[in-house]
């Protein structure tokens, strides 16, 4: 597991017995490089930062705060986030991307430029179907899948399955 804030790596041994723990943590900005983190990797859940949206019926202040210059920004800092991880799978390894908003710019935009072409050092990912049965009986054979909340009972969500193919 990796974060920014080392408060909440160190809140993950905590977790009560009997849920799985990381085997490995890692306090990394990842704008600014990978940290001690080194791969690599079979699997890779980056639950980036975002804008929110997604949790309006909860934190609808968001709507009061929110400008499209921050969706710009967080859309940016998302991208950069996963050209870091990327590196770190392992070829035919799965990047799961999610984040708690339903903005194509912060979700299908995302993926679109993660997948146009190689990124740094000549990493390139594909969209693939999700090989996970609860993510497999909601998204079916499609590669990415949004949670709505008067749809699914949930807060809002995009999730993408993508793997390295190079």
């Amino acid at each position: 597991a990796a974060d920014l804030h080392p408060n909440k790596l160190a809140r993950l041994a905590e977790e009560p017995a009997g849920r799985p723990k990381p085997r490995h943590t890692f306090a990394v900005d990842w704008t600014r490089g990978r940290g001690g983190a080194t791969g690599p990797y079979d699997r890779i859940l980056v639950d980036a930062p975002c804008s929110g949206v997604g949790t309006l019926r909860r934190r609808p202040e968001i709507l009061g705060r929110l400008q499209k210059a921050d969706v710009t920004r967080l859309a940016d800092l998302q991208r950069r986030i996963v050209t870091q991880v990327a590196p770190l799978l392992r070829v035919e390894g799965r990047l799961v991307y999610a984040v708690c908003s339903v903005l194509e710019a912060e979700a299908e935009e995302v993926i679109a430029a993660l997948t146009a072409g190689p990124l740094e050092g000549g990493v390139e990912l594909a969209s693939v179907p999700f090989d996970g049965a609860f993510a497999r009986g909601v998204a079916g054979e499609a590669t990415s899948l949004r949670l709505l909340p008067g749809r699914h009972g949930t807060d809002g969500y995009f999730v993408a399955s993508l793997k390295r193919v190079r």
